[in-house]
């Protein structure tokens, strides 16, 4: 019952309750019941003795017992609400600033000069802009970190409210900063982000802490042989310590790791060959954490198996379900697939009968602009259907909505597929080209400027283009129904009672 209500509640969104109609409550069944049989034919077959099958449950394994003492370890941690906050605030700090953009760093340290003489940094900005020697003034823009240039970023984290930044580097140019406040702003998506930073770091800590202390516990490493391990050095060679049986940690109670086995990882962690790594002078430097990671899984199973988690209901229940599940695949492959034989023409007439499936969508590039008010929104639709640039307009329109303003929808010129458009904007472009510009007024209240830049229409998709994907698919249907079947026979020659209706 615990297995089927399993399967339930992986079904969809209502938790361990069951479908609601008979059918689906019967087909789940019936899935579990295929899977059974399956797998008792996999061990009747040997499949569990396959060498592969064994790895792999028995890698599981030990990942999974560790798994279990982590979880008991940090079963009872809780995030501390005064760092929780400390992550909130910093992820929804925003910076309003004022902004003057040069084209040339000398202009800027002319007006960082006039500043320190006295100036207003509002009327100098303007004064600059007026004669040329500033491109750009911004007042009251609101920053986010997330959506700043690093350099920026840099620049206002490093400025008090009502300082002004020294000269900031750009592509575009040269810009001064002034911060006129921070504020914070409320996101509960922001709230719950942190945390769970905070609460994954403090489990960390404290699993880092359990490790330390076991290792204290039960573990003695010989510092001056680990030390002495030369694995850039010519002599004795890489070749030579995987076979070197010398101790280099004793763990109370269990097998030492030796050379051997630790020169053994550190092989594994370099897939591109241990005498490249050597030449990058990165062997003896990975020997410490490599071997510090040996030991973390070592002292681990043995806490583990101390504390007798290999023997819980839950441990035991996912070494089941995890081998149940190697089976069943190792089965399909081996057994099953062989014998699902594909014609060229099944494919193709897949692909003839799906042909809608296999086109690529319609896509719209789109820039927009929000105002508050529609004569606004119709003068800068006038002036880009002019021919003016749209970067002119943005920067120069009056009656824009602030961008965090709530609801408000943007388009920055990515191309988007038109059926993923908000419908009343997809309503508004319908049959527009490249050039084309839109008004329209959304249901938040905003009058939208939309320049459509370019229009790629829907296209079919050639066979030959798709038929690895058509093929897999076509493939895929055969698998599961050959799957079905077999477990039909096999259901024919068992003996299978259900219980209770579910």
């Amino acid at each position: 019952l615990d297995e089927l209500r399993g399967q339930w509640a992986a079904g969809g969104p209502a938790g361990t309750a069951a479908p609601a109609d008979a059918a689906t409550r019967r087909a789940v069944l019936d899935r579990l019941v295929n899977v059974v049989l399956i797998v008792q034919e996999a061990r009747r077959m040997g499949l569990d003795r396959l060498p592969e099958v064994r790895v792999n449950v028995e890698s599981y394994a030990r990942v999974a017992l560790r798994d279990e003492l982590v979880e008991r370890v940090v079963r009872d941690v809780v995030a501390d609400p005064a760092r929780v906050e400390e992550v909130y605030r910093e992820a929804v700090r925003e910076w309003k600033v004022g902004a003057v953009l040069f084209d040339r760093e000398e202009q800027a340290r002319a007006f960082l000069a006039d500043l320190a003489a006295g100036g207003d940094f509002s009327a100098l900005a303007a004064a600059y802009l007026a004669g040329g020697r500033a491109k750009k003034v911004e007042a009251g823009a609101l920053l986010r970190r997330e959506t700043m240039d690093p350099a920026v970023a840099a620049a206002v984290e490093a400025t008090a409210v009502g300082a002004t930044s020294p000269v900031v580097s750009l592509k575009a140019g040269h810009v001064v900063l002034r911060v006129e406040e921070i504020r914070h702003r409320d996101d509960p998506a922001a709230r719950a982000r942190a945390e769970q930073i905070v609460l994954t770091e403090r489990r960390r800590q404290v699993v880092t802490a359990f490790d330390e202390a076991l290792k204290k516990k039960y573990v003695k490493v010989n510092r001056e042989l680990l030390k002495a391990l030369d694995y850039e050095a010519r002599r004795p060679g890489f070749d030579a310590l995987l076979q070197d049986r010398r101790v280099v940690a004793e763990i109370r109670g269990e097998k030492p790791v030796t050379v051997a086995e630790l020169t053994e990882a550190l092989k594994f962690q370099f897939f591109h060959g241990t005498a490249m790594a050597a030449e990058r002078k990165r062997l003896n430097a990975k020997k410490e954490q490599v071997l510090d990671g040996l030991l973390h899984r070592k002292v681990f199973r043995k806490e583990a198996l101390r504390l007798g988690l290999d023997r819980t209901d839950a441990y035991r229940a996912r070494i089941r379900d995890h081998e149940r599940s190697v089976l069943f695949a190792t089965f399909v492959r081996k057994v099953v697939a062989p014998d699902v034989r594909l014609t060229e023409d099944e494919v193709r007439a897949y692909y003839d009968a799906h042909r809608a499936e296999y086109t690529s969508p319609e896509m719209v590039r789109i820039r927009s602009l929000a105002f508050s008010g529609r004569p606004a929104a119709e003068a800068a639709a006038e002036s880009l259907r002019k021919g003016a640039d749209f970067r002119w307009v943005a920067d120069h329109a009056e009656g824009q909505v602030p961008a965090e303003a709530p609801g408000l929808v943007t388009f920055d010129g990515r191309p988007i597929v038109t059926t993923e458009l908000p419908e009343g904007i997809a309503r508004a472009v319908a049959g527009a080209r490249a050039g084309d510009v839109r008004v329209h007024a959304g249901a938040e209240g905003y009058t939208y400027v939309l320049a459509v830049q370019d229009v790629v229409p829907a296209a079919a998709q050639p066979y030959e283009q798709v038929r690895p994907q058509v093929a897999r698919r076509v493939f895929d249907a055969r698998l599961e129904k050959a799957v079905e079947e077999y477990a039909a026979k096999l259901r024919a020659l068992s003996d299978v009672r259900i219980h209770r209706e579910p």
